[in-house]
């Protein structure tokens, strides 16, 4: 039997997470990272039967690799907790694995729910994606050391994409998209600033341009309708909120080492004042 390891990474989702665990029944071993969590998401894990890892991961990266060296299981199965697992999805993992697969790590589609509405298209990452990595043999996966979005290396041998796809829920309606957003851009702001990327306006709206005219016609964006123009503005809007904020992150770093700065000089302040 090859075991399967259901990693699930989590910042204050309670009211997601107790069905996304449930779905993950079909795993050997279910591990929950809770990173900085202040809601019932560990007691929520724990009564599922879940290994919590607890602790501060400022990084997408770190939340990861806590998580996957936490795993006992052979191949690990990578869910986010406003994701779910069918049954007949479930089905398709186990029968990969226990019939000899080709590769060493998989494809996995995702469907992008907005309330009960599934849209398709138009998706360029900034909000969401289709297709990722999220099936892979123990130690082969590592993530390049971000906030957002980090970037996968995967080694070994690719077995292509399965057929069933991950359901992923991205709010009610229109107004949690744009909440999304806002949290989105960010983090994107602290990596850029953490980079020390230069913040110009005129890269965000060149970047911006370029990311709509990618999901709204290049991915097909326009056949979503008024969910399709939404995604595909808010997706030019992100590269340029994202390097409005990184200019304040910057600006509040270095306020906050000047006033430290003087805070430690105060002792010999006082003591020439004596």
């Amino acid at each position: 039997m090859v075991r399967l390891s259901a990693l699930v990474c989590v910042q204050n989702q309670d009211a997601q997470l107790s069905q996304c665990l449930r779905k993950l029944s079909f795993c050997d071993e279910i591990v929950v990272v809770a990173d900085r969590c202040t809601d019932r998401s560990q007691e929520i894990a724990r009564r599922q039967g879940a290994v919590v890892i607890d602790g501060i991961f400022p990084l997408e990266s770190q939340r990861k690799a806590a998580g996957v060296e936490a795993c006992s299981g052979d191949w690990i199965l990578e869910i986010d907790p406003d994701e779910l697992v069918d049954a007949a999805l479930a089905w398709e993992i186990r029968a990969v694995l226990q019939m000899r697969p080709d590769g060493d790590w998989y494809d996995l589609p995702i469907d992008n729910y907005v309330g009960e509405t599934l849209v398709r298209e138009g998706w360029t990452g900034a909000l969401s994606s289709r297709l990722e990595p999220r099936l892979y043999k123990r130690g082969l996966k590592a993530w390049q050391p971000r906030r957002l979005n980090a970037p996968a290396v995967m080694a070994g041998r690719p077995g292509g994409a399965l057929k069933g796809a991950i359901r992923r829920s991205l709010g009610r309606d229109a107004g949690a998209l744009v909440e999304r957003l806002n949290k989105l851009t960010a983090l994107a702001a602290e990596d850029l600033a953490d980079a020390g990327v230069p913040a110009r306006a005129a890269d965000g709206l060149l970047a911006g341009a370029g990311a709509f005219m990618r999901g709204y016609v290049g991915r097909g964006g326009w056949r979503e309708g008024r969910l399709g123009l939404l995604i595909a503005t808010l997706s030019a809007l992100f590269p340029l909120l994202a390097q409005m904020r990184a200019a304040d992150v910057v600006a509040g770093r270095a306020a906050a080492s000047a006033e430290a700065a003087r805070i430690a000089r105060l002792p010999d302040v006082v003591g020439l004042a004596r």
